[in-house]
Protein backbone atom coordinates (compact mmCIF):
# COMPACT_ATOMS: atom_id res chain seq x y z
CA UNK A 1 0.00 0.00 0.00
CA UNK A 2 1.46 3.80 -0.98
CA UNK A 3 2.10 6.23 1.01
CA UNK A 4 -1.14 8.24 0.03
CA UNK A 5 -3.32 5.22 0.53
CA UNK A 6 -1.95 4.84 3.99
CA UNK A 7 -2.43 8.34 5.06
CA UNK A 8 -5.61 9.08 4.29
CA UNK A 9 -7.41 11.90 2.77
CA UNK A 10 -5.87 14.92 4.93
CA UNK A 11 -2.47 13.27 4.65
CA UNK A 12 -3.37 12.98 0.41
CA UNK A 13 -4.29 16.54 0.72
CA UNK A 14 -0.63 17.66 2.95
CA UNK A 15 1.12 15.40 1.11
CA UNK A 16 0.18 16.91 -2.68
CA UNK A 17 0.42 20.08 -1.09
CA UNK A 18 4.45 20.13 0.28
CA UNK A 19 5.79 18.61 -2.75
CA UNK A 20 8.79 20.41 -4.23
CA UNK A 21 7.61 19.90 -7.78
CA UNK A 22 4.48 21.71 -8.63
CA UNK A 23 3.37 19.59 -11.33
CA UNK A 24 3.34 16.86 -8.86
CA UNK A 25 0.51 18.49 -6.84
CA UNK A 26 -2.39 16.97 -8.41
CA UNK A 27 -5.28 17.26 -6.04
CA UNK A 28 -7.88 15.06 -6.80
CA UNK A 29 -10.25 14.99 -3.88
CA UNK A 30 -11.83 18.69 -2.46
CA UNK A 31 -10.86 19.32 0.98
CA UNK A 32 -13.18 18.29 3.65
CA UNK A 33 -11.97 20.47 6.74
CA UNK A 34 -10.52 23.73 7.48
CA UNK A 35 -6.76 24.09 9.20
CA UNK A 36 -5.83 20.57 9.27
CA UNK A 37 -2.28 21.15 10.61
CA UNK A 38 -0.88 23.52 13.22
CA UNK A 39 2.43 24.49 13.79
CA UNK A 40 3.43 25.15 17.83
CA UNK A 41 6.06 24.82 19.84
CA UNK A 42 4.44 22.25 21.59
CA UNK A 43 3.77 18.20 20.61
CA UNK A 44 3.51 17.46 17.00
CA UNK A 45 3.41 20.45 15.60
CA UNK A 46 7.10 21.16 16.27
CA UNK A 47 8.48 21.65 13.41
CA UNK A 48 9.78 24.14 11.09
CA UNK A 49 11.32 26.41 13.80
CA UNK A 50 8.07 28.00 15.04
CA UNK A 51 7.83 31.22 17.27
CA UNK A 52 6.90 30.15 20.78
CA UNK A 53 4.42 32.95 20.74
CA UNK A 54 2.69 32.22 18.11
CA UNK A 55 0.35 29.71 16.44
CA UNK A 56 0.49 28.57 12.51
CA UNK A 57 -2.37 27.12 10.97
CA UNK A 58 -2.00 25.67 7.62
CA UNK A 59 -4.83 24.84 4.97
CA UNK A 60 -4.26 23.02 1.36
CA UNK A 61 -5.54 24.55 -1.89
CA UNK A 62 -5.98 22.54 -4.54
CA UNK A 63 -4.76 23.14 -8.18
CA UNK A 64 -8.79 22.25 -9.36
CA UNK A 65 -10.34 24.47 -7.00
CA UNK A 66 -11.48 28.44 -8.23
CA UNK A 67 -11.16 30.25 -4.97
CA UNK A 68 -10.86 29.49 -0.70
CA UNK A 69 -12.89 32.16 0.84
CA UNK A 70 -11.86 32.70 4.11
CA UNK A 71 -14.29 34.88 7.17
CA UNK A 72 -13.21 36.05 10.33
CA UNK A 73 -12.87 37.90 12.96
CA UNK A 74 -9.54 40.31 13.77
CA UNK A 75 -7.69 38.74 16.83
CA UNK A 76 -6.99 40.56 19.44
CA UNK A 77 -3.19 40.02 18.98
CA UNK A 78 0.25 41.67 18.42
CA UNK A 79 -0.20 40.35 14.38
CA UNK A 80 -1.77 38.10 11.98
CA UNK A 81 -1.12 37.25 8.65
CA UNK A 82 -2.18 35.31 5.57
CA UNK A 83 0.70 34.10 3.57
CA UNK A 84 0.50 31.53 0.36
CA UNK A 85 3.75 29.42 -0.94
CA UNK A 86 4.58 27.39 -3.55
CA UNK A 87 7.47 25.59 -4.68
CA UNK A 88 10.58 24.95 -2.91
CA UNK A 89 12.25 28.39 -4.66
CA UNK A 90 13.50 31.88 -3.40
CA UNK A 91 10.00 32.89 -4.78
CA UNK A 92 7.97 30.16 -3.31
CA UNK A 93 5.90 32.94 -1.50
CA UNK A 94 3.35 34.15 -4.11
CA UNK A 95 1.45 36.47 -1.63
CA UNK A 96 0.64 37.59 1.59
CA UNK A 97 -1.14 40.21 3.56
CA UNK A 98 -0.90 41.24 6.98
CA UNK A 99 -3.55 42.49 9.66
CA UNK A 100 -3.36 46.21 8.68
CA UNK A 101 -3.84 45.60 4.96
CA UNK A 102 -6.66 43.49 5.82
CA UNK A 103 -9.98 46.00 4.96
CA UNK A 104 -12.91 45.13 7.24
CA UNK A 105 -16.29 44.01 6.07
CA UNK A 106 -18.84 46.38 5.24
CA UNK A 107 -19.33 48.77 8.29
CA UNK A 108 -16.40 46.79 10.47
CA UNK A 109 -13.58 48.01 11.97
CA UNK A 110 -9.91 46.79 11.41
CA UNK A 111 -8.40 47.57 14.88
CA UNK A 112 -4.69 46.96 13.83
CA UNK A 113 -5.26 50.54 11.74
CA UNK A 114 -4.99 53.74 14.83
CA UNK A 115 -8.35 56.04 14.00
CA UNK A 116 -7.71 59.67 13.71
CA UNK A 117 -9.17 60.26 17.26
CA UNK A 118 -7.18 57.60 19.49
CA UNK A 119 -8.99 56.64 22.54
CA UNK A 120 -6.38 53.49 23.47
CA UNK A 121 -5.34 54.84 26.45
CA UNK A 122 -8.15 54.65 28.61
CA UNK A 123 -9.99 51.86 26.10
CA UNK A 124 -7.72 49.16 25.69
CA UNK A 125 -8.57 47.74 22.23
CA UNK A 126 -9.40 43.90 23.57
CA UNK A 127 -12.40 45.46 25.24
CA UNK A 128 -13.88 47.15 21.57
CA UNK A 129 -15.70 44.57 19.60
CA UNK A 130 -13.65 44.11 16.37
CA UNK A 131 -14.49 43.96 12.89
CA UNK A 132 -14.86 40.78 10.44
CA UNK A 133 -13.25 40.30 6.97
CA UNK A 134 -13.51 38.48 4.10
CA UNK A 135 -9.41 37.33 2.31
CA UNK A 136 -9.85 35.55 -0.95
CA UNK A 137 -7.15 32.98 -2.52
CA UNK A 138 -8.20 32.60 -6.02
CA UNK A 139 -6.99 30.70 -9.23
CA UNK A 140 -9.23 32.60 -11.34
CA UNK A 141 -8.54 36.41 -9.87
CA UNK A 142 -5.61 38.65 -9.20
CA UNK A 143 -3.83 40.10 -6.64
CA UNK A 144 -5.90 43.30 -5.06
CA UNK A 145 -7.45 44.23 -1.82
CA UNK A 146 -8.12 41.53 0.45
CA UNK A 147 -7.43 38.51 -2.66
CA UNK A 148 -4.31 37.13 -3.13
CA UNK A 149 -3.81 35.81 -6.82
CA UNK A 150 -2.60 32.60 -7.42
CA UNK A 151 -1.30 30.98 -10.44
CA UNK A 152 -4.08 28.92 -12.57
CA UNK A 153 -3.78 25.49 -12.38
CA UNK A 154 -1.12 25.46 -9.51
CA UNK A 155 -0.90 23.60 -6.14
CA UNK A 156 -0.59 26.36 -3.54
CA UNK A 157 -1.09 26.17 0.44
CA UNK A 158 -2.43 28.62 3.01
CA UNK A 159 -0.56 29.73 6.28
CA UNK A 160 -2.49 31.78 8.75
CA UNK A 161 -0.30 33.34 11.47
CA UNK A 162 -1.35 34.98 14.43
CA UNK A 163 1.68 36.78 16.91
CA UNK A 164 0.76 36.55 20.90
CA UNK A 165 -2.46 36.32 21.31
CA UNK A 166 -3.99 39.44 23.69
CA UNK A 167 -5.30 37.79 27.60
CA UNK A 168 -8.76 36.46 27.12
CA UNK A 169 -10.71 37.82 30.26
CA UNK A 170 -13.58 36.37 28.49
CA UNK A 171 -13.01 33.56 28.77
CA UNK A 172 -14.22 32.43 25.24
CA UNK A 173 -12.04 29.39 25.25
CA UNK A 174 -10.25 30.93 22.12
CA UNK A 175 -7.10 32.04 23.92
CA UNK A 176 -4.43 30.82 21.15
CA UNK A 177 -6.48 32.74 18.19
CA UNK A 178 -7.00 36.00 19.66
CA UNK A 179 -10.17 35.77 21.38
CA UNK A 180 -11.88 34.88 18.65
CA UNK A 181 -12.62 31.81 16.06
CA UNK A 182 -10.33 30.34 13.64
CA UNK A 183 -12.06 31.39 10.66
CA UNK A 184 -14.18 30.11 8.32
CA UNK A 185 -13.41 28.31 5.19
CA UNK A 186 -15.52 27.40 2.06
CA UNK A 187 -14.16 26.01 -1.51
CA UNK A 188 -15.42 27.41 -4.71
CA UNK A 189 -15.88 25.35 -7.54
CA UNK A 190 -17.99 25.48 -10.74
CA UNK A 191 -19.34 28.57 -9.38
CA UNK A 192 -20.43 26.55 -6.19
CA UNK A 193 -19.21 27.40 -2.77
CA UNK A 194 -19.29 24.79 -0.39
CA UNK A 195 -18.13 25.50 3.44
CA UNK A 196 -15.56 23.52 4.86
CA UNK A 197 -16.19 22.05 8.33
CA UNK A 198 -13.28 22.55 10.86
CA UNK A 199 -10.97 19.97 11.18
CA UNK A 200 -11.41 17.42 14.01
CA UNK A 201 -8.81 16.48 15.32
CA UNK A 202 -6.41 18.74 14.23
CA UNK A 203 -2.58 17.46 13.77
CA UNK A 204 -3.71 13.79 12.97
CA UNK A 205 -0.31 12.25 13.35
CA UNK A 206 -0.69 10.51 10.04
CA UNK A 207 -1.06 14.00 8.38
CA UNK A 208 1.76 15.31 10.60
CA UNK A 209 4.17 12.21 9.41
CA UNK A 210 2.77 13.09 6.04
CA UNK A 211 3.75 16.79 5.94
CA UNK A 212 7.39 15.76 7.56
CA UNK A 213 7.91 13.24 5.21
CA UNK A 214 7.07 15.02 2.29
CA UNK A 215 8.94 18.31 3.26
CA UNK A 216 12.34 16.77 4.82
CA UNK A 217 11.57 13.24 3.54
CA UNK A 218 15.07 11.87 2.14
CA UNK A 219 16.59 15.45 3.19
CA UNK A 220 20.09 15.13 4.58
CA UNK A 221 21.96 18.02 5.92
CA UNK A 222 25.56 18.92 4.33
CA UNK A 223 28.35 20.01 5.65
CA UNK A 224 27.84 19.51 9.48
CA UNK A 225 28.12 22.36 11.62
CA UNK A 226 31.71 22.90 13.13
CA UNK A 227 32.27 24.38 16.22
CA UNK A 228 33.94 28.99 14.93
CA UNK A 229 36.90 29.87 15.27
CA UNK A 230 37.10 32.36 18.38
CA UNK A 231 34.72 33.09 21.19
CA UNK A 232 32.80 36.01 18.75
CA UNK A 233 29.77 34.65 17.74
CA UNK A 234 28.39 36.67 14.78
CA UNK A 235 24.51 37.05 13.60
CA UNK A 236 24.39 37.94 9.94
CA UNK A 237 20.78 38.35 7.76
CA UNK A 238 19.66 35.93 5.60
CA UNK A 239 19.87 36.20 1.76
CA UNK A 240 17.10 34.53 1.10
CA UNK A 241 15.30 32.02 4.43
CA UNK A 242 14.88 28.41 3.73
CA UNK A 243 11.71 27.96 2.06
CA UNK A 244 11.72 24.48 4.05
CA UNK A 245 11.29 26.51 7.32
CA UNK A 246 8.40 28.66 6.29
CA UNK A 247 9.48 32.13 6.31
CA UNK A 248 7.59 35.39 6.92
CA UNK A 249 7.69 37.97 4.71
CA UNK A 250 6.71 40.41 7.03
CA UNK A 251 10.12 39.32 9.44
CA UNK A 252 13.83 39.71 8.73
CA UNK A 253 15.91 37.22 10.43
CA UNK A 254 20.03 37.40 11.31
CA UNK A 255 20.87 33.77 11.90
CA UNK A 256 23.65 32.60 13.99
CA UNK A 257 25.43 29.56 14.29
CA UNK A 258 27.44 28.46 17.63
CA UNK A 259 29.05 25.52 17.03
CA UNK A 260 28.22 21.48 16.71
CA UNK A 261 28.26 21.00 20.17
CA UNK A 262 27.74 22.75 23.72
CA UNK A 263 31.08 23.57 25.63
CA UNK A 264 31.07 22.64 29.51
CA UNK A 265 31.51 25.44 31.67
CA UNK A 266 30.82 27.78 29.64
CA UNK A 267 27.68 29.24 28.34
CA UNK A 268 26.57 32.15 25.27
CA UNK A 269 26.00 35.68 26.52
CA UNK A 270 24.22 37.62 23.85
CA UNK A 271 23.72 41.93 24.25
CA UNK A 272 22.02 44.06 22.80
CA UNK A 273 19.91 47.21 22.79
CA UNK A 274 16.02 45.99 22.40
CA UNK A 275 14.04 48.57 19.69
CA UNK A 276 10.98 49.87 21.15
CA UNK A 277 7.39 47.66 20.24
CA UNK A 278 4.06 47.78 21.85
CA UNK A 279 2.64 45.53 24.64
CA UNK A 280 -0.53 44.12 23.22
CA UNK A 281 -1.00 41.27 25.63
CA UNK A 282 -3.13 43.34 27.91
CA UNK A 283 -4.75 44.90 25.17
CA UNK A 284 -2.87 47.88 24.39
CA UNK A 285 -2.77 48.73 20.46
CA UNK A 286 -0.07 47.95 18.08
CA UNK A 287 0.59 51.78 18.05
CA UNK A 288 1.02 52.24 21.74
CA UNK A 289 4.78 51.93 22.46
CA UNK A 290 5.32 49.53 25.65
CA UNK A 291 5.77 51.28 28.97
CA UNK A 292 9.54 52.71 28.93
CA UNK A 293 9.73 53.28 25.34
CA UNK A 294 8.72 56.80 23.45
CA UNK A 295 8.69 55.11 20.09
CA UNK A 296 7.10 51.51 18.32
CA UNK A 297 10.37 50.92 16.31
CA UNK A 298 9.32 47.05 15.15
CA UNK A 299 5.87 45.32 15.54
CA UNK A 300 7.90 42.97 17.45
CA UNK A 301 11.54 41.22 17.94
CA UNK A 302 12.51 38.08 18.97
CA UNK A 303 15.62 35.59 19.47
CA UNK A 304 14.79 32.58 19.13
CA UNK A 305 16.93 28.67 19.35
CA UNK A 306 16.27 25.83 17.28
CA UNK A 307 17.78 22.06 16.76
CA UNK A 308 19.76 22.04 13.62
CA UNK A 309 18.88 18.73 13.09
CA UNK A 310 15.54 17.83 11.02
CA UNK A 311 12.65 18.72 11.13
CA UNK A 312 14.03 21.84 12.95
CA UNK A 313 12.48 21.62 16.08
CA UNK A 314 11.71 24.63 18.83
CA UNK A 315 13.79 24.87 21.80
CA UNK A 316 13.41 28.81 23.42
CA UNK A 317 12.83 31.92 22.70
CA UNK A 318 13.18 35.61 24.24
CA UNK A 319 11.33 38.04 23.09
CA UNK A 320 10.22 42.11 23.70
CA UNK A 321 7.26 40.40 25.83
CA UNK A 322 9.81 38.21 28.01
CA UNK A 323 12.79 39.48 27.90
CA UNK A 324 14.47 41.38 30.85
CA UNK A 325 15.46 44.99 30.06
CA UNK A 326 18.14 47.38 31.88
CA UNK A 327 18.10 50.94 30.62
CA UNK A 328 16.79 49.43 27.22
CA UNK A 329 19.02 46.82 26.87
CA UNK A 330 18.45 43.30 26.73
CA UNK A 331 20.81 40.52 28.21
CA UNK A 332 20.75 37.17 27.38
CA UNK A 333 22.55 33.91 28.96
CA UNK A 334 22.23 30.16 27.26
CA UNK A 335 23.27 27.95 29.46
CA UNK A 336 22.74 23.91 29.61
CA UNK A 337 20.66 23.97 33.10
CA UNK A 338 17.45 22.49 33.02
CA UNK A 339 16.11 25.29 34.96
CA UNK A 340 16.96 29.01 35.33
CA UNK A 341 20.48 29.07 37.31
CA UNK A 342 20.63 30.69 40.84
CA UNK A 343 23.83 32.57 39.77
CA UNK A 344 21.84 34.67 36.75
CA UNK A 345 21.09 38.06 37.61
CA UNK A 346 17.50 39.59 37.73
CA UNK A 347 17.65 41.44 34.87
CA UNK A 348 19.07 38.68 32.53
CA UNK A 349 17.05 36.65 30.93
CA UNK A 350 18.21 33.00 30.50
CA UNK A 351 17.52 30.76 27.58
CA UNK A 352 18.40 27.04 28.15
CA UNK A 353 20.53 25.15 25.33
CA UNK A 354 18.08 21.54 25.49
CA UNK A 355 19.55 18.78 24.00
CA UNK A 356 23.24 18.56 24.12
CA UNK A 357 23.19 16.05 21.51
CA UNK A 358 21.85 18.36 18.69
CA UNK A 359 23.65 21.31 17.01
CA UNK A 360 21.95 24.53 17.36
CA UNK A 361 20.48 27.50 15.03
CA UNK A 362 19.59 30.78 16.75
CA UNK A 363 17.81 33.27 14.91
CA UNK A 364 17.10 36.93 15.65
CA UNK A 365 13.92 38.68 13.75
CA UNK A 366 12.65 42.09 13.65
CA UNK A 367 9.29 42.49 12.64
CA UNK A 368 7.69 45.31 10.33
CA UNK A 369 10.19 48.00 11.34
CA UNK A 370 9.18 51.65 11.52
CA UNK A 371 9.92 53.51 8.43
CA UNK A 372 12.08 55.74 10.12
CA UNK A 373 14.13 53.21 11.70
CA UNK A 374 17.48 53.26 10.30
CA UNK A 375 18.37 50.26 12.54
CA UNK A 376 16.38 47.52 11.37
CA UNK A 377 17.71 44.04 10.07
CA UNK A 378 15.93 45.11 7.07
CA UNK A 379 18.32 48.49 6.61
CA UNK A 380 20.95 45.50 6.69
CA UNK A 381 19.63 43.47 4.06
CA UNK A 382 18.83 46.66 2.24
CA UNK A 383 22.49 47.31 2.41
CA UNK A 384 23.56 43.80 1.35
CA UNK A 385 24.84 42.74 4.37
CA UNK A 386 24.08 38.52 3.91
CA UNK A 387 24.93 35.11 3.58
CA UNK A 388 23.38 32.20 2.29
CA UNK A 389 21.33 29.29 4.20
CA UNK A 390 20.26 27.06 1.73
CA UNK A 391 18.87 23.47 2.95
CA UNK A 392 20.61 20.68 2.90
CA UNK A 393 23.54 22.90 2.16
CA UNK A 394 25.07 23.96 5.69
CA UNK A 395 27.72 26.64 5.84
CA UNK A 396 30.68 26.82 8.29
CA UNK A 397 30.19 28.62 11.80
CA UNK A 398 32.32 31.53 10.46
CA UNK A 399 30.36 31.89 7.26
CA UNK A 400 28.28 34.45 9.07
CA UNK A 401 31.44 36.68 10.42
CA UNK A 402 31.65 38.90 6.80
CA UNK A 403 27.93 39.39 6.83
CA UNK A 404 27.62 40.32 10.42
CA UNK A 405 30.47 42.64 10.91
CA UNK A 406 28.54 44.27 8.05
CA UNK A 407 25.19 44.41 9.51
CA UNK A 408 26.57 45.60 13.19
CA UNK A 409 27.34 48.75 11.25
CA UNK A 410 24.26 49.51 10.22
CA UNK A 411 22.47 48.28 13.08
CA UNK A 412 24.65 49.87 15.58
CA UNK A 413 24.16 49.15 19.22
CA UNK A 414 20.79 47.05 18.55
CA UNK A 415 22.85 44.42 17.08
CA UNK A 416 22.89 41.57 18.52
CA UNK A 417 26.72 41.05 20.13
CA UNK A 418 27.50 37.38 21.06
CA UNK A 419 30.26 35.16 22.22
CA UNK A 420 30.71 31.95 23.99
CA UNK A 421 31.93 32.29 27.62
CA UNK A 422 33.02 30.89 30.79
CA UNK A 423 30.42 30.58 33.26
CA UNK A 424 33.15 32.18 35.99
CA UNK A 425 33.93 34.78 33.63
CA UNK A 426 30.46 35.89 33.77
CA UNK A 427 29.67 35.37 37.35
CA UNK A 428 32.10 38.07 38.29
CA UNK A 429 31.77 40.51 35.29
CA UNK A 430 28.45 40.18 33.82
CA UNK A 431 28.23 40.59 30.20
CA UNK A 432 31.18 43.19 29.85
CA UNK A 433 33.40 40.83 30.42
CA UNK A 434 32.37 38.37 27.98
CA UNK A 435 31.82 39.90 25.09
CA UNK A 436 33.06 43.67 23.39
CA UNK A 437 30.72 45.92 21.32
CA UNK A 438 34.17 46.16 18.67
Amino acid sequence: MNVFTRMGVFGCLLTLALLINPDLAHAQNVKNCAWPIELSPEGYGNATGPELLARYFIIPFDAQSEALTIKGTYPHARYFSYVVYQDETPTAIVGDLYDAQIAPDSGGVNPFIQPASDTSQTQPAQQAANGTYTVVISHTKPSAGNTIGVTRGRFAWVMLRIYIPSADPTLSGHSLTGGVPLPTVSVTNNGTSQPLSQCTPVNDLRNVNALLQDLFGGLVLNNPVDMPSSDRLWFAPLLNPPMRLFPNPHNKYVAMLPGDRYQPGRVIVIHGKAPGAPRTYDGSPIWQPAPGFKTVDVRYWALCSVNFELPITSVDCASDLTANLENGDYTVVISDDLLRPDWLPSNVTWMRWGDEHYPKLLFFRNMLPASNFPYSIQKAVEKGCTFDLTLPNVPNSDATISAGQCAQQVMGDYYPVAAWCDKSTFVAGGWQACISKR
